[in-house]
């Protein structure tokens, strides 16, 4: 369903309701997807490399051990561990992309002896290399492209999420930005886990969208379903999943409670059993989905989750005394304004990594496959926040027949600026990936809201 901006005095001025605008033929966008997917599948070999993709793929061990080994004992918590470092990890991390990426190498032939051990960040580049801390380059390849497929799937969701919110324009316009941030391209390309974050994460959304116009049973199942795998894919999805139920719960107590004064108190009750009831449906699915990924929290959930905290914590902390981090609000304002506005890639964080992968680098650079920073340099971050406000606008204040959708996804846009701008601890580019989907789809819908503004002036002033 497309959108249209008219000048309703009835509702108000201006005003958002469905239309004809910029009807397209149905190949139309199967094609734009398609050329987008292999703009991103492009790109995945020259990507340079990190040393957190020998550690994902170190992970995917996991698999080994309970879909070929069968012996769930090496995967389940344990006070006193065989191996204390794959269970530190495996709390530390989410769980989906180490299995699929075990799934894959297993498919391409590989074997759990084929498979490197973490990289050892307190020794050189040399040593991890000479000494079986980094993956084959097939080996690596394999796996990268289990990411970068996760990373083309969110970017059809993303599509999808555009077309809800300011019709093709900003389903087009949403997914361009998607597939040319370099930041997303970059850390979606390489065999970690944020090609699947990017996809579950922005699958809830759309799952939230599809609840919130119609609150059932079977759509709260999948919006579950959806929110347990983002949970499983990285932790941090916590936020998206935060947003998306409290959206959904304020609809149904608002919506239920306005709705009571032209029904009768039983039938209200009902209304409201009827949308507050499939939601707390979803919470249980996505907490079953998740646990059901995670093994290792089988035994005491509460009090992995505290352990899991701890250890997060603990690991920002080091970043931060070893790296420096973030002294005030303004040093977050600021590093926010670098990362996710002007958005130059970072291609490393540890000093001295130019000279491991700075031929990568300038072979990645020098391909049409790196992607382009929209914002790209002060004046260009400051008209596209222009028009992420602008789109904000829309979304929240704009009369329209969708205004609970345009809300929801409102609010969830708001959770990812304000996590990401205040609870991000240092300038490291990966940690600010959860905002750019957003920042992207509320550009679009400000692009796309200017755009139909002007038209709808223009014809107004041609049929004077």
């Amino acid at each position: 369903m497309d959108d249209s901006v008219i000048h309703d005095s009835a509702k108000g001025g201006w005003y958002i309701r469905p239309s004809g605008f910029l009807r397209r033929s149905p190949v139309m966008p199967v094609v734009w997807l398609a050329v987008l997917i292999g703009y991103i599948l492009a790109g995945v070999a020259l990507a340079p490399f990190h040393g957190d993709e020998s550690t994902q793929i170190y992970m995917s061990r996991d698999y080994a051990y309970q879909f070929i080994q069968r012996d769930l004992s090496q995967i389940t918590y344990s006070a006193d561990p065989a191996n204390p470092t794959e269970q530190h990890l495996r709390l530390l991390n989410g769980t989906i992309s180490k299995y699929v990426i075990g799934l894959a190498w297993h498919l391409a032939g590989y074997t759990l002896d084929n498979i490197n051990d973490q990289w050892d960040w307190g020794a050189d580049w040399d040593y991890n290399q000479a000494n079986g801390h980094a993956p084959s380059p097939d080996l690596l390849l394999v796996a990268r492209w289990v990411s970068a497929l996760f990373l083309a799937a969110g970017m059809v969701v993303i599509f999808a999420l555009g077309d809800k919110l300011g019709g093709k324009p900003a389903a087009y316009l949403a997914s361009l930005y998607y597939v040319l941030n370099p930041a997303l391209l970059l850390n979606g390309r390489r065999a970690m886990m944020e090609g699947s974050f990017m996809l579950f994460s922005l699958l809830t959304v759309l799952a939230g969208v599809w609840f919130i116009q119609k609150p059932d049973w079977k759509r709260g199942v999948l919006l579950g379903v959806a929110g347990g795998l983002a949970l499983a894919s990285k932790h941090t999805a916590l936020f998206t999943v935060m947003a998306i139920w409290a959206g959904c719960g304020v609809y149904a107590l608002v919506s239920s409670s306005g709705d009571a004064h032209r029904r009768s108190r039983t039938n209200a009750q009902w209304l409201f059993a009827g949308r507050l009831l499939p939601l707390l449906l979803a919470g249980l699915v996505a907490v079953g989905v998740f646990l059901a990924l995670n093994p290792a929290w089988w035994d005491n959930p509460v009090g992995r989750a505290g352990n899991v905290l701890a250890l997060r914590a603990d690991l920002l902390q080091i970043q931060v005394d070893v790296f420096g981090g973030y002294t005030d609000l303004g040093d977050k304002i600021t590093g926010f304004w670098r990362q996710s506005l002007i958005a130059l890639p970072q291609y490393y964080e540890v000093t001295g990594w130019d000279g491991y992968i700075g031929d990568q680098i300038a072979a990645y650079e020098t391909s049409p496959w790196h992607g382009v920073s929209i914002g790209g340099s002060a004046v260009g971050a400051a008209l596209f926040l222009v028009m992420i406000g602008v789109g904000l606008w829309a979304l929240l204040r704009l009369p329209s027949d969708q205004r609970p959708v345009y809300r929801l996804t409102g609010g969830w846009a708001l959770m990812m600026i304000g996590s990401t701008l205040l609870l991000t601890p240092l300038e490291w580019q990966r940690y600010y990936l959860p905002v750019y989907p957003a920042l992207g789809l509320l550009s679009a819908v400000g692009l796309a809201t200017v755009g139909r503004l002007i038209s709808a002036k223009l014809r107004s002033h041609n049929t004077r």
